[in-house]
């Protein structure tokens, strides 16, 4: 009877933490929306103001689902940081001719920057 008791509650607690592990990203976002909203409200920022910021956080958790773009094109290696990097300008339109007629290697120092930013 009391490995019984004791399986039971085992198995409940690796389903808790199941949960609790799949939702993760999902309370991190939550922990820090209300972060935002008390810093809008400490700084008293107008009602339309708060709306943009909080409808821009809406849109890159819609996006991108609490991935760190920046963190997952530092963790590729250089040459295939460059390729991501210069197909996003190229499809974003960023890049202009100057851009272009540069060597390869300033090219992806200025993209790196310019997404870093």
């Amino acid at each position: 009877m009391f490995v019984g008791v004791i399986i039971t509650a085992l198995t409940i607690a690796n389903i808790q933490s199941l949960v609790t592990s799949v939702d993760a990203p999902r309370l991190n976002y939550q922990r820090k929306m209300e972060m935002i909203k008390k810093y809008m409200r400490y700084r008293n920022l107008p009602k339309g103001l708060q709306d943009r910021v909080l409808a821009f956080y809406d849109y890159q958790w819609a996006k991108l689902k609490g991935a760190d773009e920046q963190e997952f094109l530092m963790e590729l290696p250089q040459t295939l940081q460059q390729q991501v990097t210069n197909f996003m300008c190229r499809v974003s339109g960023h890049l202009n001719q100057c851009v272009n007629a540069c060597h390869s290697k300033y090219t992806l120092t200025f993209l790196l920057q310019l997404f870093r930013t």
